[in-house]
């Protein structure tokens, strides 16, 4: 039985007059120290007024770094060799982008080293134009346009919502209440919220909806999985597919163990985007409803979740995964 342990990655946004020692020690060590780049072409002029990012790790050490100019250049990004393949590198990009979604910014784009083409695809950069060699190293420019994140798009168009969405069903048995999760998650466009007793495998435990809940998780900068469970013991000692999607995205599939000096009457529910509800009436029996479009109840719904999850706690135990 193999143990997959927590990764633990904080991003903080940084400038030059503050972190200049540990941004400079980060990067000679990956460009100057592995690839040989030149000390002079390393540390330039824009670093001054650019917005940097640093990574730590556990007791708050720095792993990695990444700036970002204000015509939206992304560069410098470096992560120390002992802490490559455990994402620290994509959550420096997720916070980039964000960061650039969230200021209007129209475009990203950088230079991408040949053999980090794949990483940059993975958020959506596309390649442009011919190899070219930067400090010796082949590089090609690739661009990602931000104007499909903005929410409020001249461009953008609300859907048409039918009669039919808007209608409360009810539902019974194990087999509606999956089917109804996994059409729910593939219409989530930035939130799921999952308020349950112990996650039941019986719908957790699917792949189609575990593989539905991953798409939607990396389908965009923004997008979140926010999940309280009452019985974490229950959970540690019967792991789901979902459970370990948890270990394998940290930073878009967050799990609180529920904790609240007030009682709960909510038995179980799953929300998305703060329109569409799966809700489960009865403890010991799949009954209850679903609705795709609801903003009002979903509304009210997601400010309970809400107040919930900053009451929730993160048990030690749920960062350790036993596959």
């Amino acid at each position: 039985m193999d143990t997959i342990e927590y990764f633990p990655i904080e991003v903080e946004q940084t400038d030059w007059q503050n972190s200049q020692e540990l941004l400079t020690n980060i990067r000679y060590k990956v460009f100057v120290d592995e690839q040989k780049v030149p000390i002079e072409e390393e540390i330039d002029e824009d670093d001054v007024s650019a917005i940097h990012w640093l990574a730590y790790g556990s007791d708050d050490t720095p792993m990695a770094t990444a700036r970002l100019l204000k015509n939206g250049h992304v560069g410098r990004m470096a992560v120390l060799k002992q802490f490559r393949e455990h994402g620290v590198g994509s959550s420096l990009m997720r916070n980039i982008i964000h960061y650039g979604i969230r200021e209007g910014m129209n475009q990203l784009f950088l230079n991408a080293q040949i053999k980090a083409i794949p990483f940059y695809e993975g958020f959506g950069f596309i390649v442009h134009g011919e190899t070219f060699q930067d400090a010796g190293i082949p590089h090609k420019l690739m661009k990602l346009n931000l104007h499909n994140y903005h929410d409020k798009s001249p461009e953008q168009k609300l859907p048409d919502i039918s009669e039919d969405e808007r209608l409360r069903t009810s539902i019974e048995g194990v087999d509606a209440f999956g089917e109804q999760a996994q059409i729910l998650v593939q219409r989530a466009h930035r939130e799921i919220r999952i308020f349950s007793h112990r996650l039941e495998a019986d719908i957790y435990n699917n792949d189609e909806l575990c593989e539905a809940i991953y798409n939607f998780a990396t389908s965009h900068p923004l997008a979140k999985v926010k999940i309280i469970v009452k019985d974490v013991l229950h959970l540690i000692n019967h792991p789901n597919q979902l459970h370990k999607l948890c270990s394998r995205l940290p930073s878009r599939i967050e799990i609180r163990k529920f904790f609240s000096k007030e009682n709960c009457l909510h038995t179980e529910f799953l929300l998305v985007d703060r329109t569409g509800i799966l809700y489960k009436q009865e403890p010991e029996r799949f009954i209850g409803y679903v609705t795709q479009h609801s903003p009002r109840d979903a509304k009210i719904l997601a400010e309970e979740f809400d107040e919930l999850w900053e009451q929730g706690v993160v048990d030690p135990e749920l960062r350790r995964l036993h596959i």
